[in-house]
């Protein structure tokens, strides 16, 4: 029993590391506090850490800072700068 236990201890510590450093890396927080609300709230950290907004938001074509879609909801291009289809222009 106490083996089983510690290998699910073993095994949430190496998941919410990996989730710490992959999540770590794209949003704003950063890895050692993901790591930590990871380590120090189980399961419920996990929502905390992807509260956070991505470090590459925003849109490059318009500066619209607060863009996290695919599409920018301002000027209707992605990353690439394709249009969608039947977006507003402001150009």
């Amino acid at each position: 029993m106490a083996t089983a236990l510690l290998i699910i201890g073993i095994g949430y510590y190496v998941i919410a590391f990996l989730f710490a450093w992959h999540e770590g890396r794209r949003r704003v927080i950063g890895f050692i506090p993901a790591l930590f609300i990871a380590y120090l709230i189980p399961l419920f950290g996990i929502f905390i850490v992807e509260s956070f907004r991505l470090r590459t938001a925003g849109c490059k074509w318009c500066g619209n800072k607060y863009n996290e879609a695919e599409y920018c909801g301002v000027c209707g291009k992605n990353k690439a700068g394709e249009s969608k289809l039947g977006s507003k222009k402001l150009t």
